[in-house]
């Protein structure tokens, strides 16, 4: 199987806010042990920007939603570095 991938629109949701990015993730579907993907997004939101953020969710178009952890922020710049794993929410479910 190969890798899944998205490229496109998405929403991250953290502390109640729904911040709209620009997503290149690229999953990871094991045969044993849990899925999980990385990726980078782009965004002008400067609490996402700044390293205020440090977890949340995000979603996908058609409603793919999983947890993620930021694993980078370089400040001043518009791209962040994420890392998700979530049981309930396989990258083999991205829209393609």
């Amino acid at each position: 199987m190969s890798s899944p991938a998205y490229r496109g629109a998405a929403a991250l949701l953290v502390d109640g806010r729904e911040i709209e990015v620009e997503a290149e993730l690229l999953g990871d579907v094991p045969a044993i042990g849990l899925p999980g993907w990385t990726g980078v997004v782009h965004t002008l939101d400067a609490g996402l920007t700044s390293g205020a953020v440090r977890t949340g969710r995000i979603r996908l178009p058609g409603g793919w939603e999983g947890g993620f952890a930021v694993i980078r922020t370089v400040l001043g710049m518009s791209t962040v570095w994420v890392r998700g794993n979530d049981q309930e929410a396989s990258p083999v479910h991205w829209p393609r």
